[in-house]
């Protein structure tokens, strides 16, 4: 295991970011989390944690002192910020001198002009860690089962027995998890698969009709899927998180609708787990099963 040294991982107290610091533990290497603040409730003593912003440079160059990896996501939100966030941060680990970088993103990537801003965000932040002169490996998703635990999601699922995300029941999502992408980008950077690019998907690509079957199965109650309307899904978030949040986030949704096609390249394909050994993607039933209480 070629790991020589600790692992600074970013937003480290969110879903995606706590998964990779369980994950690099968990592969019995030595992690730094980096956060804003100390979460009040962790368990985990405080000296595994650094305080910092991905704004302010000489917080981002003292976390990476004495660290040999990092793996690198930063929160969504405009080009112009994510681009600027990312370039501190590779500017702090080439000053740090770490050996390599994960770049973990929470989309697909396409080139600008993009009808998705988030998706040219993400072009432009993997263009940049490209570019870095750091070994690098970069990770994305295909959409998450982690989804369903959001408070909105969840309260359906309990109170209503139903799962109503802004997509088409009959697109096809091979649905991954936050602990399986975790693991992904701890994977490549142990077997130093430098250079290379990685869409993490669950072993299967389902329907919305067929997730619901399989999150009934896992869940032991009746689910059922139902397609929200992406206006009403707008209005829904804009409320929930204030001006412009629901555009932003409905904006993805309708590129997706749109372009069927590319809907597909992002989320429909299974991927071929012999090309990551070690990674046993989880299925929907499984995943829902270890999660029955969450949901009760």
């Amino acid at each position: 295991m070629p790991v020589r040294g600790p692992v600074l991982v970013f937003l480290a107290s969110g879903t995606r970011g706590s998964a990779v610091v369980r994950a690099v533990e968990r592969r019995g290497h030595a992690v730094k989390a980096f956060v804003r603040t100390r979460p009040a409730d962790s368990s985990r003593p405080s000296s595994s944690f650094v305080l910092g912003d991905l704004n302010d440079m000489a917080s981002l160059v003292a976390a990476a002192q004495g660290c040999a990896h990092a793996v690198l996501q930063v929160p969504t939100g405009p080009e112009a910020v994510m681009v600027r966030q990312t370039g501190n941060a590779l500017d702090a680990f080439r000053r740090a001198g770490l050996r390599s970088v994960v770049l973990k993103l929470a989309s697909a990537s396409r080139p600008a002009p993009c009808d998705e801003p988030s998706f040219a965000a993400n072009a432009a932040v993997e263009a940049l860690v490209r570019g870095a002169g750091l070994p690098f490996v970069i990770v994305r998703p295909t959409m998450y089962l982690d989804n369903l635990l959001k408070p909105s999601a969840r309260t359906d699922i309990i109170e209503r027995g139903t799962f109503s995300p802004p997509v088409a029941v009959g697109q096809r999502i091979a649905w991954t998890s936050a602990d399986d992408c975790a693991s992904a980008a701890t994977l490549l950077l142990e077997q130093e698969r430098y250079g290379e690019d990685h869409r993490i998907a669950g072993p299967e690509s389902v329907d919305g009709e067929e997730l619901a079957a399989r999150l009934t199965l896992g869940l032991g109650r009746p689910i059922t899927y139902r397609a929200e309307p992406l206006d009403l899904f707008e209005r829904d978030v804009e409320a929930a998180l204030g001006s412009g949040m629901g555009r932003r986030i409905a904006s993805k949704f309708r590129y997706l609708r749109d372009h069927p096609d590319d809907a597909d390249r992002i989320l429909a394909g299974s991927r071929d787990p012999v090309t990551l050994p070690g990674l046993k993607p989880t299925t929907i039933e499984a995943w829902a099963r270890q999660r029955r209480e969450a949901f009760r």
